[in-house]
């Protein structure tokens, strides 16, 4: 019974890093394109010399 009752919450666990670490690589993709296409601070100024 303790058994079973561990491998759930393993279970949650492991499922709650998963998606922490899903939407964390989605949004650092997202962050990265959207600099390259909207560059901000020293990227502009450098772009209008």
């Amino acid at each position: 019974m303790l058994g079973t009752v561990w491998h759930i919450w393993i279970g949650v666990l492991l499922t709650a890093v998963v998606l922490g670490a899903a939407i964390g690589l989605i949004a650092y993709y997202m962050m990265s394109v959207q600099a390259k296409k909207y560059p901000g601070g020293k990227q502009r100024r450098h772009q209008d010399l």
